[in-house]
């Protein structure tokens, strides 16, 4: 993977809105990237009712006018709020589209499905940037990215306002998810100041093994070690997780629905369970 230059980020208004902008910025920031902030809605005016209810035509036209001036009352609050925190972080705000050297940004107002326009528009990307849901399940937004946009997918945390991985945990098992991401993370883990290879303790033999990364990552100019964690006693999700808070990782990186019972994972798998439970920023991959 390239150093990204172009990021995507979509967002919707279900809480810590400052904070996930702020998050974004601080991710294009330090990889002096430009970020696209997508704010997509669907016209509210659909959801009403039409003139077959037996409303007066007068009153639905006066509830879609209303419905339309909240709409983009709201939008031209946010991107407001989102130009104030590029000035707060020294970001260009820049829409042209032109190649800079220096982290820039861009707002987009969109009408559609969410997940449709980052599915689209991530296509043309370098890495997707996807907040944690507010409940911590899954979202169409993010399995669309992962899924079909064919690009990493950066998971960070609600609440995260900062990005520094100076120590990052690699999750692997020896799958082809797993192998993309470690390709896709390169540039993180050049920079990263420690580099760990996780494995399961019941997976440690399996091909091509943690050493063999290691001496991949050798390859690029890249120091790291191998370590085992124990899941006799927690699921491979939840040591995984411990493992990483026990050595202090900033990001932790690892393939995304691994495996081929695509379903059994979103609704109960290891990915799942992250996607509910890690406080750590995570780099994944299909």
């Amino acid at each position: 993977m390239i150093s990204p230059k172009l990021i995507l980020m979509p967002l919707s208004t279900s809480g810590h809105v400052t904070e996930r902008l702020t998050g974004g910025l601080a991710i294009a920031k330090y990889f002096n990237a430009h970020l696209d902030v997508l704010h997509s809605q669907i016209d509210p005016r659909t959801f009403l009712p039409n003139d077959q209810l037996g409303l007066p035509v007068k009153l639905v036209r006066e509830l879609a006018s209303f419905a339309g001036k909240f709409s983009q009352s709201e939008s031209v609050d946010l991107k407001k709020k989102f130009i104030d925190l590029c000035v707060a972080q020294s970001i260009e705000y820049n829409a042209s589209g032109e190649f800079s050297a220096t982290a820039t940004a861009a707002w987009h107002e969109l009408s559609g499905l969410r997940s449709e326009i980052v599915a689209e528009k991530g296509k043309v990307a370098d890495l997707i940037i996807i907040p944690q849901s507010k409940d911590g399940k899954s979202t169409s937004t993010f399995e669309a990215s992962v899924m079909r946009s064919g690009k990493p997918i950066l998971l960070v945390p609600r609440a995260l306002t900062t990005f520094n991985p100076n120590t990052v945990v690699v999750g692997w098992n020896a799958s082809t998810e797993a192998a993309r991401t470690l390709s896709f993370s390169l540039p993180l883990l050049k920079s990263a100041q420690k580099v760990i290879i996780a494995t399961s303790a019941k997976r440690v033999n399996n091909n091509p093994n943690g050493n063999d990364v290691v001496q991949y990552l050798l390859r690029h100019g890249i120091d790291s070690q191998f370590l085992t964690f124990d899941t006799s006693k927690q699921s491979t999700a939840e040591a995984f997780l411990s493992f990483a808070h026990s050595h202090a990782a900033d990001l932790l990186i690892t393939g995304a629905f691994t495996h081929r019972r695509l379903h059994e994972q979103i609704f109960g798998g290891v990915t799942s369970h992250m996607l509910a439970k890690t406080k750590l920023p995570i780099l994944m991959a299909h």
